[in-house]
């Protein structure tokens, strides 16, 4: 089974992180891509940075670095395991299962 990581990077527009995020899709790069205003702005700033958040496989990271790279995307990416707890399922999805 592959273990996931979920990969944030801050884009300076909106436009851009979308032009990213189709490439990233178009080259099946990760599962899942949102896009988003970056929750700390600086204050300097007129126009709003935006958030790039995905998730892709541990094996897919060395790739997706390097389309991001090629691409001339140069922010840093902060990359975390997805951890997941079969245990924790909510009630209403548990609800009269064991």
């Amino acid at each position: 089974m592959a273990e996931f990581v979920e990969i944030r990077m801050t884009i300076e527009s909106h436009e851009r992180a979308a032009e990213l995020a189709h490439g990233i899709l178009l080259a099946g790069l990760a599962t899942s891509i949102d896009i988003a205003e970056a929750p700390h702005q600086p204050v300097h700033r007129d126009t709003p940075t935006w958030q790039l958040t995905l998730i892709t496989t541990n094996e897919q990271v060395p790739a997706l670095e390097g389309h991001l790279r090629s691409t001339g995307a140069t922010a840093p990416l902060d990359c975390r395991p997805v951890i997941q707890d079969f245990e924790g399922y909510p009630d209403w999805l548990m609800d009269g299962q064991s």
